[in-house]
Parts: C-alpha cells; sequence; structure tokens
C-alpha cells in the first residue's frame, strides 16, 4: 500500500507541475500589462494570479506528500500524522482562495480533490496505525485492512478531480489561444 501512497504522490507532483505551465500559458496568452500599478487589473491579470497561488500550494502540498511517502517508507506512523497533516492544511489552503468568476468552476474541482486526498490521507493514516499496533493479531490487522480499499477510492477521486480542473484550465487557455489566433 506504501508503494500505492509513493506512486500518487508523484501523480500529483505532477500535476502541480502542470499547473504551474498553465500559469504560464495563461500568462503568455495574457501579454504584458501596464507597469501603472494605480490600473485595475485585467481579467487575465486576476486569472493568472489565482492559477499562481493554486501552484504555490500544490508545491507546498506535493512537498508535504514528499514527506509522506518517505515516513511511510520508515513505517513511522508519527511523521506520517504530520506529513498527511501539512499536506492537509496545504490542500485547504485552496478553499480561502478567492477565484475569479471564470474559475469558480475550476476551483470547485480544486476544492473537491483538495478534500477528498486530505481526507484519504487522514484515513489511511489511521488504518495503518491500526495495522501497526494491531502486530501479530491478525484478524485485528486483516478488519482495519478492510478500509483500504474506500481510501484508495477516494485518493482516486481526489486525483480525478484535480487533473479535471487542470484540464478544465487547459480547454480555457486553448480557447483563449484560438481566440487571439482568429482576430
Amino acid at each position: 500500500m506504501f508503494n500505492t501512497f509513493r506512486a500518487h504522490a508523484g501523480q500529483f507532483m505532477k500535476i502541480a507541475a502542470i499547473a504551474c505551465a498553465l500559469c504560464l500559458a495563461m500568462a503568455a496568452l495574457a501579454g504584458c500589462s501596464s507597469s501603472d500599478s494605480q490600473q485595475e487589473k485585467t481579467p487575465a491579470q486576476v486569472n493568472r494570479e489565482y492559477m499562481s497561488s493554486v501552484n504555490s500550494i500544490s508545491q507546498e502540498a506535493a512537498s508535504a506528500l514528499s514527506n509522506f511517502s518517505d515516513a511511510a517508507a520508515k513505517q513511522d506512523v508519527a511523521a506520517m500524522r504530520v506529513a498527511a497533516s501539512n499536506a492537509t492544511k496545504a490542500l485547504d489552503k485552496i478553499a480561502a482562495l478567492e477565484a475569479p468568476d471564470a474559475l469558480k468552476d475550476v476551483k470547485s474541482e480544486y476544492e473537491a480533490g483538495a478534500n477528498d486526498l486530505g481526507q484519504a490521507l487522514s484515513d489511511y493514516v489511521e488504518i495503518y496505525a491500526q495495522i501497526k499496533n494491531a502486530g501479530e493479531n491478525l484478524d485485528a490487522a486483516a478488519e482495519a485492512a478492510k478500509g483500504i480499499d474506500d481510501v484508495k477510492a477516494r485518493y482516486d477521486s481526489g486525483i480525478e478531480h484535480l487533473s479535471k480542473a487542470d484540464s478544465m484550465v487547459a480547454d480555457m487557455a486553448d480557447s483563449s489561444t484560438s481566440d487571439d489566433a482568429s482576430k
């Protein structure tokens, strides 16, 4: 099971990289803006700032997930709890962001993904702790392990939501590019 979470932590890091690339693409699409700080921000600038914040949060969460994977490999429940908590705290920051109107649906997907991932990490740590505490009691360990499929399903759901949000942003960037090309 630890290897499964390690593999998914790699997926989350890839998603963070995609979010970064999408943020850069949106910045390139929007072009340069005036250096006049008194000027109101354009919708493209607001969108870029939002995506930049999401990217920063994704990088923070990816770092915590990497720490989680390391702790899981070492079978260190206390470190797993800390890393899972740090990842969840980072992911919770997505809900606090104010999304521009054009990205409200994207934010909903990011939030759903963040919620599912945070819950999956927390549930995984609890199941792992129960299995570890069961020791030689195979019946207790087997009973605790029954929840692993639910944790995996929730984790996969989180990854799906994040991937969907990234696809939505990519579609928006593609749409913006084709609109700019037709002018």
